[in-house]
C-alpha cells in the first residue's frame, strides 16, 4: 500500500490541464492563456495531435515557482532600493 504514493506523485506532475482548467486554477480568464502562448509567456504547454492545447502539471508547477523566485527578487530589491540615504555631515572648518 505504501507504493501508491510515487504512482500518485507521477500520475499528477504529468496530469494534464485543458486551458479552461488551467485559468480557473490560476484565477485568470482563457484569453490571458491564449497571450501569454503567443507571446512566449506562462507555463510550458503542449499541443496534441488536432491541435488541443494542454498544460502538464509539472511545468504549471516549475513556471509558478520561477512567478515566485522573481517576486522574491523583485521585492528584495526594491526593499534595497527604498532605503534611506545615510545624510553625510559636513565638516565645518
Amino acid at each position: 500500500m505504501g507504493d501508491s504514493t510515487p504512482v500518485t506523485e507521477h500520475a499528477t506532475i504529468w496530469q494534464l490541464l485543458a486551458p479552461p482548467q488551467l485559468a480557473e486554477l490560476l484565477a485568470v480568464s482563457d484569453k490571458t492563456l491564449r497571450n501569454w502562448r503567443n507571446d512566449g509567456k506562462g507555463p510550458a504547454y503542449i499541443k496534441l495531435d488536432g491541435g488541443a492545447v494542454r498544460y502538464p502539471m509539472r511545468d504549471v508547477y516549475a513556471w509558478l515557482d520561477e512567478q515566485r523566485n522573481a517576486s522574491v527578487r523583485l521585492h528584495a530589491h526594491r526593499a534595497h532600493e527604498m532605503r534611506p540615504i545615510e545624510p553625510k555631515i559636513l565638516n565645518a572648518a
